[in-house]
């Protein structure tokens, strides 16, 4: 392996990283690394990710490394000469993709030069293979190009550059929401020995292997939910079960931390759902019948199943609702500041986010980037105004407070629909504490099923490894 100096950083790729880690603090609430200690500090590396969201899965793991990471973008990126200037100039290699310009996939060539001399130079490079983003949690079908740059650089180096393949998971807890959190699961890097061997007598073959290596390690570090139809059943046990799910193995609480747990609590959800899809659909469709009955009943109650957690009697409900009250008030003045000067820059960065709604994949890619600029502009705007008419100190001060007392309302206004659903369960109990307790013991039943279906999948699964 040669030895690798520490990568030059250009100075607008530095300049650029550093507003997009400001701008993506602002935007989510946690963007969590998990194995970043498998990254190299220097030496050629290829992140191969899963594509959940559109350009921001770019931006995100550009963030969380601090390598400089070289990504492999469409054409389409590069519509102008201005976007092309900006994303050569940090570091994004142009690909012609077959479903865009079949009469152009010969210009490719200068892509992998570009992508071999990277790597030969000790640098990263960044690639989605799956090729479009999608909104469903599934790894689709991974096209070559990644495991083609891998084998061709290592062969022009006699199979001794060292290069590192490392597939990285993204999960978005959620993909249109503001404050939502991320977690970049980064795998063990992919053992290439083996690969190379068959290249020397089979390239096409190599290259098939490989990339089937790669998206088996994908697989592993996402929620791979392969049928579709499945998706939502998943989602109803996210919420009805997860949390149970968590305090029954006390050992992912202590080991991980919070994202990491539930992201590994709703993988395994998704693993015993198609297990059984697979191999026991009538047990399946039980419960999924079960599940959406007890669905329709809190609709038709307007319940919320984490109402029916609650072990709290109506007196501690309505000393809790009165405490939130009185906090209700107290906030209220900051939190109408923080809604008076941000309620027009968020309403636009709404209706951004609104054109595409047939495109979901980027909603948060739109309220980054479209909301990012209008939230700019109205800011210069509002504080000029007050430099206009009170001087620069108060426009100083002013601005400071903008983006501080819009996330406090933000946080108010979910802190008090906290608090109504809280006083709508203090009401409930009062008026129909027999219904409520007839609710709770149906959430009871269905909770022991459930149980009882982790049981046998944990007991079918191990015997299948020891069969193995």
């Amino acid at each position: 392996m040669q030895p690798f100096r520490t990568e030059s950083k250009p100075v607008m790729y530095r300049l650029t990283r550093l507003v997009v880690k400001l701008a993506m603090a602002i935007f989510f609430r946690k963007i969590e690394l998990r194995n970043g200690e498998c990254v190299p500090k220097r030496g050629p590396v290829i992140f191969v990710a899963n594509h959940p969201n559109s350009i921001m899965d770019a931006l995100v793991m550009g963030v969380v490394t601090k390598r400089k990471v070289n990504y492999i973008g469409h054409v389409g990126l590069f519509s102008s000469k201005l976007k092309s200037w900006f994303l050569r100039s940090t570091g994004v290699i142009p690909v012609y993709r077959r479903e865009d310009a079949p009469d152009k996939m010969g210009q490719n060539v200068s892509m992998f030069d570009a992508c071999y001399q990277a790597l030969e130079a000790g640098e990263t490079i960044g690639i989605f293979p799956e090729g479009t983003s999608d909104m469903l949690r599934k790894v689709k079908k991974l096209k070559t190009g990644a495991a083609r740059i891998i084998l061709e650089t290592e062969r022009r180096n006699d199979y001794k550059l060292g290069v590192t393949v490392l597939p990285v998971g993204l999960y978005f807890f959620s993909r249109s929401r503001f404050r939502s959190r991320v977690l970049v699961n980064i795998g063990k890097p992919v053992d290439l020995l083996e690969f190379f061997e068959l290249n020397q007598e089979d390239n096409v073959k190599a290259v098939q292997a490989l990339t089937d290596r790669i998206q088996a390690a994908l697989e592993k570090i996402t929620v791979n939910i392969q049928h579709e139809e499945l998706d939502e059943f998943v989602h109803d046990l996210e919420i009805l079960y997860r949390d149970e799910l968590k305090a029954q193995t006390p050992g992912i609480s202590k080991a991980s931390k919070e994202t990491v747990a539930e992201f590994f609590l709703t993988q395994k959800i998704a693993e015993c759902v198609e297990y059984y899809h697979e191999r026991d659909p009538q047990k399946l469709r039980s419960i999924q019948e079960k599940v959406a009955v007890y669905k329709r009943k809190l609709d038709r109650l307007h319940l919320k199943d984490a109402m029916l957690k609650e072990r709290k009697s109506f007196s501690k409900l309505f000393e809790q609702s009165a405490i939130s009250v009185a906090r209700a008030v107290v906030g209220f003045p900051l939190a109408l500041y923080g809604v008076l000067n941000n309620v027009v820059p968020y309403m636009l960065a709404e209706q951004i986010a609104k054109k595409f709604i047939d495109e979901r994949t980027k909603i948060l890619s739109a309220l980054l980037i479209g909301g990012g600029f209008v939230f700019v502009l109205c800011y210069a705007l509002q504080v000029s105004l007050v430099w206009f008419f009170a001087g620069e100190l108060w426009a100083g001060a002013y601005f400071l407070s903008l983006s501080a007392s819009g996330l406090f309302a933000l946080a108010y206004i979910k802190e008090v629909r906290q608090d109504l659903e809280r006083v709508g369960l203090g009401l409930f109990l009062f008026t129909n504490r027999q219904l409520f307790n007839k609710m709770r013991r149906e959430r009871r039943i269905l909770l022991t099923e459930l149980d009882a279906v982790r049981d046998e999948y944990l007991r079918l699964t191990s015997l299948r490894v020891e069969m193995k």
